[in-house]
């Protein structure tokens, strides 16, 4: 990591926040193109959502719309309750630019209840192990400026362009030089990969993702937080311009941590 980029637990602690918002400084490591990182932009929302609601109740579904770019500087999410139940919570977090809104997430927040159903779904075996496999190299202008802060290994399917007939990967994700230390680690990772369409094209393209939505199935602990997360991924259909990929994120203990969907608009 170059020595002038800080980890996202560095950023965190220049946090400013207030009743129902929250600030903090978007710097050019964290971009993606001519806006910033989704997960980045996420997180910051479900920060917001926390100073209403409080830390005790778990986030259950995230959802969430990319609007409008945001460049480099201080960017603020503002939170409200859409609505309060006796144990889940809908919460609204907006982030505008220059007046015009850029960024919006719902966040589902659900007390644990009891239930008759119980399913624990279990990962398949991995491929291939993550310390058998070399991290992805950053590149400048091929790969976005956020993933200098991303240790991404394919262990199967496409890279990013490399014109693959199948788009189903398996990709270790983890940060570099530190562990998952909090909700808005997880949610800042939890949309680290590329687009499943991306590997099936042979040249670089614009994509863009509209919006995408993260549900958290199983709370990460001790082991897991340090561990790696894999991430499976499927571009599901595709077509008129516009693709719809599910991923399956796996524990390094094989537990299922959460499931992502994204729509992706496809400029070529």
């Amino acid at each position: 990591m170059q020595t002038n980029m800080k980890t996202y637990s560095e950023l965190l602690s220049t946090l400013h926040t207030d009743t129902n918002s929250a600030t903090l400084e978007l710097t050019p490591d964290w971009m993606q193109g001519r806006t910033a990182y989704g997960g980045w932009q996420a997180a910051l929302a479900v920060l917001a959502m926390r100073q209403i609601l409080g830390d005790e109740i778990p986030l259950r579904s995230l959802q969430a719309n990319f609007i409008g770019p945001m460049g480099a500087g201080n960017i603020t999410a503002r939170a409200e309750i859409l609505r309060q139940g006796k144990s889940a919570t809908q919460l609204e977090a907006r982030i505008l630019i220059d007046g015009k809104l850029a960024f919006s997430a719902v966040g589902i927040f659900g007390a644990a209840r009891t239930s008759q159903i119980s399913l624990a779904p279990r990962a398949p075996a991995n491929i291939r192990e993550p310390e058998e496999i070399a991290p992805m190299p950053f590149v400048a202008g091929l790969r976005p400026e956020f993933t200098k802060h991303i240790d991404q290994r394919w262990a199967s399917g496409g890279h990013p362009f490399s014109g693959v007939e199948k788009s189903d990967a398996q990709i270790f994700i983890r940060q570099f030089g530190e562990d998952i230390t909090s909700e808005a680690h997880l949610v800042m990772l939890g949309d680290a990969i590329p687009p499943s369409a991306i590997s099936l094209l042979k040249t670089p393209v614009m994509l863009s993702s509209m919006n995408w939505t993260l549900e958290l199935v199983t709370p990460l602990d001790a082991e897991t937080r340090a561990g790696w997360l894999r991430f499976d991924s499927a571009l599901t259909a595709a077509g008129d311009g516009y693709g719809w990929e599910n991923t399956s994120i796996w524990s390094c203990k094989g537990e299922l941590v959460g499931l992502s969907r994204q729509c992706v608009a496809l400029f070529g």
